[in-house]
């Protein structure tokens, strides 16, 4: 049970936090670098997320 909380956690916290560097990181550095980090960064919380929601079951 705890790790279907902590997957709501990321999935609730951990996603628009990883959007809101990649966008800090697009305005200050360089826009690829910024992208690059919000999208791998986002699909990297969606699957360990996903991963420990699933293991919960």
């Amino acid at each position: 049970m705890v790790n279907h909380a902590i997957g709501i956690f990321l999935l609730i916290l951990g996603v628009p936090l990883v959007g809101l560097v990649g966008t800090a990181i697009t305005e200050k550095v360089h826009e690829g670098v910024g992208r690059t980090v919000t999208v791998g960064g986002t699909l990297a919380v969606l699957g360990v997320a996903g991963w420990l929601i699933i293991r919960s079951f």
